[in-house]
């Protein structure tokens, strides 16, 4: 089996990202579903924006896709916990069957770093040796709203993590494999 997985991030007491890990298969309907929950005029999700009714019901309809999410935590500050975050990751796709993953655009500096560090990690064996990447904007790819969603609400803490949980299959705390 294949999977593609779609990554964002967030910073709160800890730095976080989150890979919606879903079948190749499933992508088309879960996207079509996502960007049914547009409002006019809204150009993609963004949980920092939204009410938090709005909240509520847009983890509750996530909850419904066929979506796996995995959450790569760290008390380290960023770079060094997005690369530990990242090679966590990596190493995980290799188990998924990675085929391929796409992470939210931010700057080009950062990207590049990004692109050095998982092609690095392809040819030392440490990520799938096929595994396609890129950076989109999140404008442009709905799967992204989901990891947005869902690494916001996790570090929102006592009122929005119960929630994110549903939507998480691991939590792994990166600081702690090494």
């Amino acid at each position: 089996m294949s999977v593609h997985a779609f990554v964002d991030e967030s910073q709160r007491l800890r730095y976080m990202i989150c890979a919606s890990v879903i079948s190749p298969t499933d992508l088309q309907a879960a996207r079509r579903e996502l960007r049914s929950l547009l409002l006019p005029r809204q150009g993609r999700l963004h949980f920092v924006n939204e009410s938090a009714q709005r909240r509520r019901f847009l983890l509750d309809a996530m909850s419904e896709l066929p979506v796996r999410n995995r959450l790569y935590t760290s008390a380290e500050k960023e770079p060094i916990a997005r690369q530990r975050a990242m090679d966590a990751l990596l190493v995980d796709l290799l188990d998924l069957g990675g085929q391929r993953l796409v992470i939210e655009c931010r700057e080009a500096s950062q990207d590049k770093r990004e692109r050095h560090l998982i092609a690095t990690a392809v040819r030392r064996g440490a990520a799938p040796a096929d595994l396609a990447y890129d950076h989109l904007r999140a404008r442009n790819e709905p799967m992204l709203w989901v990891s947005d969603a869902v690494a916001w609400s996790y570090g929102a803490g006592t009122k929005w993590r119960p929630r994110a949980e549903l939507l998480i299959d691991h939590v792994i705390d990166v600081d702690k494999c090494r």
